[in-house]
């Protein structure tokens, strides 16, 4: 295992290299670049979700269901 000396030293070589990194740098160079370029969050087109739609037309099909069977019991 390292001795804190050396990580030091290593951490220290690899900060004077930094020059040389391009993950480094691209880092750095995203902080320069101007607000204007943000990019949205939002995507351009969304998704048709079928599994949402499948879901809530179970559901609102349990509710109909459930109500026809209430009011067939109260009239019989």
């Amino acid at each position: 295992m390292s001795s804190p000396t050396n990580l030091t030293d290593r951490i220290s070589q690899l900060r004077e290299r930094k020059e040389s990194s391009s993950v480094l740098n691209s880092s750095l160079d995203s902080n320069n670049s101007s607000s204007s370029e943000i990019k949205p969050l939002i995507p351009a087109k969304q998704s048709y979700d079928y599994f949402a739609t499948f879901s809530y037309l179970l559901f609102f099909l349990a509710l109909i269901g459930q109500l026809i069977l209430i009011i067939s019991l109260d009239l019989f």
